[in-house]
């Protein structure tokens, strides 16, 4: 899935950080297999993480409850939920509102997130609106990917990624783009990399970059089924004794 950074972008708060980092020695084996169960295993993780040791608690959504009781705290705001509920046009001046209330040094959150979930059609329109004059934006691409996940649009996340993909010149930030696009469009089975793989020529530096990517991502998923493999061996070895 694609993630949203919490002060960078609207979709993740603190509970949706992972519990470990990857950086973490201890930890590595256990998050190539959680990696692979969500990846692999996405209408019955909780069943498939059970099996490997971890135990599930249900707790109160407390994001939900944010949104509901969330509240235009600014004149800007208000407009955004004007527009929102279909009682002002999309303009020039209302995405401008959006950018700057999304950088704000303290974005109401749960006020966009309520309208992302909602899978606000305004909202949809705002952001394609976007993309039309600034088709590189990778803010505004994360946002059209967190809307799918409230609405399949598929077929236009991967209109806009693969055309920022080709537009954009900067290698760095077309390396961040090509991952973002992978991650984005991966739970729906969408092989993201091989498809832009054939839209750029052997021994070019952006198909470089991309067959460098196929090759880590082939690694890491050997790795999470060997890992996988091993917590398997472990439990039974545990359950055995």
């Amino acid at each position: 899935m694609c993630a949203y950074k919490e002060n960078e972008e609207i979709g993740m708060s603190k509970r949706d950080k992972k519990a470990f980092s990857r950086d973490d020695e201890k930890n590595k084996k256990a998050f190539a297999a959680v990696n692979n169960i969500f990846r692999n295993h996405p209408k019955d993780y909780i069943a498939r993480l059970e099996e490997i040791g971890f135990e599930h608690h249900a707790e109160e959504d407390y994001e939900e409850i944010e949104e509901r009781n969330a509240e235009p705290a600014n004149r800007n705001q208000r407009e955004l939920v004007l527009y929102f509920e279909n009682k002002l046009p999309l303009s020039k001046k209302l995405f401008e509102i959006y950018l700057l209330e999304k950088d704000a040094a303290n974005p109401n959150y749960p006020l966009l997130r309520r309208y992302f979930k909602q899978a606000n059609q305004n909202l949809k329109a705002l952001i394609i609106y976007g993309l039309g004059h600034y088709p590189g934006r990778i803010d505004l691409l994360s946002d059209l990917a967190f809307f799918h996940e409230f609405e399949n649009i598929l077929s236009t996340l991967i209109t806009y990624y693969t055309s920022a993909c080709i537009k954009e010149e900067n290698l760095e930030t077309f390396t961040a783009l090509v991952q973002d696009f992978y991650d984005c469009t991966d739970p729906d089975d969408y092989e993201a990399l091989r498809a832009l793989r054939e839209l750029f020529l052997p021994e070019t530096d952006k198909r470089k970059v991309i067959d460098f990517l196929i090759a880590e991502e082939d690694r890491m998923a050997k790795e999470a089924l060997q890992s996988i493999e091993i917590l398997e061996k472990d439990a039974l070895r545990t359950t055995l004794h």
